[in-house]
Protein backbone atom coordinates (compact mmCIF):
# COMPACT_ATOMS: atom_id res chain seq x y z
CA UNK A 1 0.00 0.00 0.00
CA UNK A 2 1.17 3.85 -0.69
CA UNK A 3 0.10 6.11 1.53
CA UNK A 4 0.32 10.23 -0.27
CA UNK A 5 0.20 13.00 2.05
CA UNK A 6 -0.89 15.80 0.24
CA UNK A 7 0.38 19.44 0.36
CA UNK A 8 -0.85 22.24 2.62
CA UNK A 9 -3.20 23.98 0.11
CA UNK A 10 -3.11 27.41 1.96
CA UNK A 11 -5.07 29.79 1.10
CA UNK A 12 -7.91 31.11 -1.57
CA UNK A 13 -7.48 33.71 -4.05
CA UNK A 14 -9.10 35.77 -1.42
CA UNK A 15 -7.45 35.34 1.27
CA UNK A 16 -4.36 36.27 -0.14
CA UNK A 17 -5.77 39.26 -1.77
CA UNK A 18 -6.85 40.43 1.49
CA UNK A 19 -3.20 39.88 3.07
CA UNK A 20 -1.86 41.74 0.51
CA UNK A 21 -4.16 44.42 0.86
CA UNK A 22 -3.26 45.05 4.39
CA UNK A 23 0.11 45.08 4.10
CA UNK A 24 0.15 46.85 1.27
CA UNK A 25 -1.95 49.64 3.67
CA UNK A 26 0.50 49.61 5.83
CA UNK A 27 3.53 50.47 3.60
CA UNK A 28 1.87 52.89 1.78
CA UNK A 29 -0.15 54.84 5.00
CA UNK A 30 1.71 53.39 8.16
CA UNK A 31 0.87 52.21 11.07
CA UNK A 32 -1.82 52.26 12.27
CA UNK A 33 -4.09 51.03 9.81
CA UNK A 34 -7.31 49.64 10.84
CA UNK A 35 -9.19 46.23 9.86
CA UNK A 36 -12.78 45.91 10.67
CA UNK A 37 -12.97 41.95 11.59
CA UNK A 38 -10.17 39.83 11.30
CA UNK A 39 -8.86 40.07 8.22
CA UNK A 40 -8.63 36.39 8.16
CA UNK A 41 -9.44 33.33 10.43
CA UNK A 42 -5.64 32.22 11.05
CA UNK A 43 -4.21 33.83 14.53
CA UNK A 44 -0.77 33.16 12.89
CA UNK A 45 -1.34 35.87 10.03
CA UNK A 46 -2.97 38.33 12.50
CA UNK A 47 -0.69 38.42 14.76
CA UNK A 48 1.89 39.36 12.04
CA UNK A 49 -0.49 42.19 10.83
CA UNK A 50 -0.36 42.83 14.54
CA UNK A 51 2.77 43.08 14.86
CA UNK A 52 3.14 45.67 11.47
CA UNK A 53 0.82 48.01 13.12
CA UNK A 54 -2.89 46.72 12.08
CA UNK A 55 -4.86 47.03 14.74
CA UNK A 56 -8.31 44.88 14.19
CA UNK A 57 -11.37 46.08 15.42
CA UNK A 58 -15.05 44.53 15.38
CA UNK A 59 -17.10 47.91 16.45
CA UNK A 60 -16.61 50.56 13.78
CA UNK A 61 -17.13 53.06 16.15
CA UNK A 62 -13.75 52.22 17.82
CA UNK A 63 -11.58 53.50 14.61
CA UNK A 64 -10.58 57.05 14.80
CA UNK A 65 -12.71 59.23 12.38
CA UNK A 66 -10.20 59.81 9.21
CA UNK A 67 -8.31 56.71 9.51
CA UNK A 68 -6.90 54.30 7.22
CA UNK A 69 -9.91 51.32 7.17
CA UNK A 70 -9.54 47.63 5.80
CA UNK A 71 -12.73 46.20 5.35
CA UNK A 72 -11.84 42.46 6.01
CA UNK A 73 -12.38 39.81 3.21
CA UNK A 74 -15.44 38.48 4.68
CA UNK A 75 -17.54 41.79 3.44
CA UNK A 76 -19.53 43.93 5.62
CA UNK A 77 -23.18 44.94 6.15
CA UNK A 78 -24.56 48.49 4.66
CA UNK A 79 -24.86 49.66 7.30
CA UNK A 80 -21.26 49.41 8.32
CA UNK A 81 -20.42 51.24 5.07
CA UNK A 82 -22.49 53.66 5.87
CA UNK A 83 -21.31 54.38 9.29
CA UNK A 84 -17.66 54.35 8.32
CA UNK A 85 -18.30 56.74 5.28
CA UNK A 86 -20.23 59.05 8.27
CA UNK A 87 -16.68 59.05 10.17
CA UNK A 88 -14.60 59.58 7.25
CA UNK A 89 -12.42 56.78 7.28
CA UNK A 90 -10.54 56.22 4.11
CA UNK A 91 -11.85 52.78 3.35
CA UNK A 92 -10.56 49.78 1.34
CA UNK A 93 -12.33 47.17 0.88
CA UNK A 94 -10.59 43.75 0.92
CA UNK A 95 -14.11 41.96 0.68
CA UNK A 96 -12.86 38.40 -1.42
CA UNK A 97 -14.07 38.87 -4.96
CA UNK A 98 -16.57 35.50 -4.68
CA UNK A 99 -18.44 37.19 -1.56
CA UNK A 100 -18.69 40.33 -3.09
CA UNK A 101 -20.62 37.86 -6.18
CA UNK A 102 -22.38 36.28 -3.30
CA UNK A 103 -23.89 39.79 -2.17
CA UNK A 104 -24.63 40.93 -5.70
CA UNK A 105 -27.24 37.71 -6.14
CA UNK A 106 -28.39 39.03 -2.29
CA UNK A 107 -29.09 41.85 -3.71
CA UNK A 108 -30.95 40.92 -7.01
CA UNK A 109 -32.73 38.14 -5.88
CA UNK A 110 -34.15 40.93 -2.86
CA UNK A 111 -35.01 43.39 -5.69
CA UNK A 112 -37.02 40.71 -7.39
CA UNK A 113 -38.94 40.18 -4.79
CA UNK A 114 -37.49 36.73 -4.41
CA UNK A 115 -36.82 34.85 -0.55
CA UNK A 116 -33.24 34.82 0.04
CA UNK A 117 -31.57 31.28 1.76
CA UNK A 118 -28.66 31.75 2.56
CA UNK A 119 -26.62 28.86 4.20
CA UNK A 120 -24.33 29.49 6.63
CA UNK A 121 -23.18 30.38 10.47
CA UNK A 122 -25.57 32.66 12.41
CA UNK A 123 -23.02 35.25 13.32
CA UNK A 124 -20.13 34.61 10.96
CA UNK A 125 -18.31 37.76 9.69
CA UNK A 126 -19.31 36.89 5.89
CA UNK A 127 -23.01 35.46 6.88
CA UNK A 128 -23.43 38.95 8.66
CA UNK A 129 -22.22 40.92 6.26
CA UNK A 130 -24.12 38.85 3.13
CA UNK A 131 -27.61 39.69 5.33
CA UNK A 132 -26.87 43.11 5.79
CA UNK A 133 -26.68 44.18 1.98
CA UNK A 134 -30.82 43.81 2.03
CA UNK A 135 -33.20 45.39 3.83
CA UNK A 136 -35.55 42.14 3.30
CA UNK A 137 -35.16 39.04 5.65
CA UNK A 138 -32.76 36.68 4.37
CA UNK A 139 -33.43 32.97 5.86
CA UNK A 140 -30.07 31.64 7.34
CA UNK A 141 -29.71 27.87 7.32
CA UNK A 142 -27.03 26.71 9.41
CA UNK A 143 -25.09 23.19 9.12
CA UNK A 144 -27.91 20.67 10.70
CA UNK A 145 -28.31 16.87 10.17
CA UNK A 146 -31.73 17.78 8.32
CA UNK A 147 -29.51 19.43 5.85
CA UNK A 148 -27.37 16.82 5.52
CA UNK A 149 -30.44 14.60 5.13
CA UNK A 150 -31.39 16.74 2.30
CA UNK A 151 -28.27 16.83 0.43
CA UNK A 152 -28.20 12.76 0.65
CA UNK A 153 -31.59 12.83 -0.38
CA UNK A 154 -32.62 10.95 -3.79
CA UNK A 155 -32.35 13.58 -6.64
CA UNK A 156 -30.77 16.09 -4.75
CA UNK A 157 -28.39 16.31 -7.60
CA UNK A 158 -30.96 17.04 -9.86
CA UNK A 159 -32.76 19.35 -8.08
CA UNK A 160 -29.80 21.18 -7.65
CA UNK A 161 -28.54 21.43 -11.26
CA UNK A 162 -32.31 22.75 -12.14
CA UNK A 163 -31.70 25.37 -9.95
CA UNK A 164 -28.48 26.70 -11.14
CA UNK A 165 -30.17 25.94 -14.61
CA UNK A 166 -32.79 28.54 -14.18
CA UNK A 167 -31.08 30.99 -12.47
CA UNK A 168 -28.62 31.48 -15.59
CA UNK A 169 -31.72 31.44 -17.88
Amino acid sequence: MQIVLARPRGFCAGVTRAIEIVERALAIHGAPVYVFHEIVHNGHVVGDLERQGAIFVDDITAIPRGAVTVFSAHGVAADVEREARLRDLEIIDATCPLVAKVHLHVQRFARQGLPVVLIGHAGHDEVVGTVGKVRDPVHVVGQHRRNRAAADSPGYEDRLRHANDAERG
